[in-house]
């Protein structure tokens, strides 16, 4: 009992996170050792504060004695080391960045997406319905349990925006293993292909994110235990349900209750922390996405232009990936991403003046505006709006340029 105790502490402290580190490269030591201290560039508080600058420089780079590293002045009222780091292995640091990017937002803004234009619009519904409720149970449960993310002797090696918000459970961790299993099992369903070499890319998927997570020292082992514990409980059960509640959330008539009303309800009626953080306007993010993306479906379904089509008696070979799926694909996806990065940049402006003007507060005073919760409503408008165009407005925009796909619309079945 004792050596799992022991376990336990080591595991959710931040020795093993910094020893991570040395051993994939990344040379850590205190400030006090450097010879002279240069801009700012990363803080780690055992508090989860961090005031800190971005240096400018290379990582490589030689500067004023201080041999390469990137130094940190951490706030002066924390009692905590000052940390400085130097990357030894870019390749491989790299790499971890890629599989970060593989469970954060830039991510889900791209593959799903993909999955509806270029895909399958069936599996791209029934993976949201898997995502979203176990993104809302992770960003729920750290804004309960709130434990920060790792602090000396670790550093962190990611952007300020993600050290806004605690670190228990990994949210990385469960995008990074939910996708990759809900993906494999559904197509599994449909499809005939080597299942143990679908099974292998998942694994590798999982945990490129779960080492990215410690290795960027913005998780414990701990941290993305219980995210991978969560998302593996949960997963079974979900996955044997998902085909019908996709149905029932695209034909009933009442399914914008479940679909809409109570994920409008969840989001606002989030937890409020007691400190700002990120976290409920990331919940409102995917809540929002997942919901709007299944109301688009069920109003094609009710005027008529989704079509249900009876489930083949037999798996279904892969789709052939020919030059001409190649071609409209990527046709598709650079026109359609350009198409949501000029919407969000147009909708996020105006929605901004209009949630404002109707709450009666300033577009610049942003305490006012975290303090009424005004990201909810903003975040549904802007984000939520996204999902919207993702499922409604480009594919029409494709159909009229005649690069949509012939299936688009016959993508229901029981």
């Amino acid at each position: 009992m004792e050596n799992i105790q022991n376990l336990w502490e080591y595991f959710k402290g931040y020795q093993h996170v910094a020893d991570f580190q040395r051993f994939c490269g990344v040379e850590i030591q205190e400030v006090e050792q450097l010879e002279e201290q240069e801009p700012v560039h990363n803080v780690n508080g055992t508090n989860g504060d961090t005031n800190y600058e971005v240096s400018k420089r290379k990582p490589n780079s030689q500067k004023n004695g201080t041999n390469g590293f990137k130094n940190g002045v951490h706030n002066p009222n924390a009692h905590e080391k000052k940390l400085a780091y130097r990357i030894k292995n870019m390749p491989f640091y790299l790499l971890m960045r890629f599989g970060a990017g593989m469970g954060g937002e830039p991510f889900y803004m791209i593959f799903f997406p993909f999955m509806a234009w270029n895909v399958d619009g069936r599996l791209c519904r029934q993976l949201l319905l898997v995502w979203y409720p176990l993104m809302y149970v992770g960003q729920l449960l750290k804004d309960i349990i709130k434990w920060p993310r790792p602090g000396p002797p670790a550093v962190r090696l990611e952007g300020k925006r993600y050290e806004q918000e605690y670190g228990m459970p990994s949210t990385h961790t469960i995008v990074g293993t939910c996708v990759p299993l809900s993906l494999l099992i559904l197509t599994s369903r449909y499809y005939e292909y080597s299942f143990l070499m679908g099974l292998l890319c998942a694994i590798i998927w999982t945990g490129l994110v779960v080492c990215s997570r410690v290795y960027l020292g913005m998780h414990t082992v701990l941290d993305c235990i219980a995210g991978l514990t969560i998302t593996l409980v949960a997963l079974p059960w979900m996955l044997h349900f998902v085909e019908y509640v996709d149905y029932y959330q695209v034909t009933s008539p009442y399914a914008p209750f479940s679909s809409l009303l109570i994920p409008i309800l969840i989001c606002v009626y989030y937890p409020k922390p007691k400190e700002w953080s990120i976290t409920r306007g990331d919940t409102s993010n995917i809540v929002s996405i997942a919901s709007l993306f299944m109301v688009v479906y069920w109003i094609f379904y009710q005027i008529g232009w989704l079509i249900e089509t009876p489930r083949p008696t037999q798996l279904q070979p892969l789709p052939d990936i020919t030059s001409e799926w190649l071609y409209h694909s990527a046709l598709r996806t650079v026109f359609g991403i350009v198409g949501l990065v000029l919407s969000r940049i147009v909708s996020k402006k105006i929605f901004l003046k209009f949630v404002c003007y109707c709450a009666g507060v300033d577009t610049k005073d942003i305490a006012r505006q975290r303090k009424l919760g005004l990201e909810v409503p903003l975040r549904w408008l802007t984000v939520g709006g996204l999902a919207v165009s993702t499922s409604l407005t480009v594919p029409l925009c494709f159909h009229y340029f005649g690069i949509n796909r012939a299936n688009f619309y016959r993508e229901l079945m029981m």
